[in-house]
């Protein structure tokens, strides 16, 4: 997966299941107890880290988006366990806490089955806007839980809001799940 980042709705997609599958390689070959061993310096796992890759917050978002409505802010994160006071949701690193307790306990099935159903949605998204490029969303930007509508403060395109949270988010992660299966 090298190249330079995609621009358009076609190459968006063709990115992020190039993604997808490199992790789906990866995920063949290692074990259960590979899965569970902690491997970041908060004590994350593999299994964590496909917890946080499992997207149950962007399948609401986009499912939301298909059936043109607002989500709210639990919505987004696809469940409705509220955060700790420990966990400061004005950050990346406290909203990523927040979900991980949240999701750590479903099976490693469940978050393949969230990571399915988003790639099905992504699927029935139109590309109607064509080869328009888009550029990155800003990175650092905190507390967007959702595309914004328009007219919104830091509103943008569909396309070009999953473009930041999508093919490069495996990308980043996909590395870890390679390193475990040789």
């Amino acid at each position: 997966m090298v190249g330079a980042p995609p621009t358009t709705p076609a190459a968006i997609l063709a990115r992020t299941r190039e993604a997808w599958a490199a992790l789906d390689t990866a995920l063949v070959l290692i074990d259960g107890q590979e899965m569970l061993r902690p491997r970041t310096p908060e004590g994350w796992s593999l299994r964590d880290i496909l917890c946080h890759l499992g997207n149950p917050w962007l399948t609401a978002q986009i499912q939301a988006h298909l059936d043109g409505r607002n989500p709210e802010m639990f919505t987004c994160f696809g469940h409705e366990v509220p955060p700790e006071p420990s966990e400061d949701m004005s950050t990346n690193d406290g909203r990523n806490a927040w979900h991980q307790r949240a999701l750590r306990r479903l099976s490693l099935d469940r978050y393949l089955d969230f990571r399915g159903r988003t790639e099905a949605l992504l699927l029935r998204l139109p590309e109607s806007e064509g080869d328009v490029a888009y550029a990155l969303v800003p990175s650092g930007h905190i507390g967007r839980m959702r595309p914004a509508l328009p007219g919104e403060p830091m509103s943008f395109p569909l396309w070009q809001w999953l473009r930041g949270e999508t093919w490069h988010h495996f990308e980043d992660h996909v590395a870890a799940f390679e390193a475990a299966s040789r």
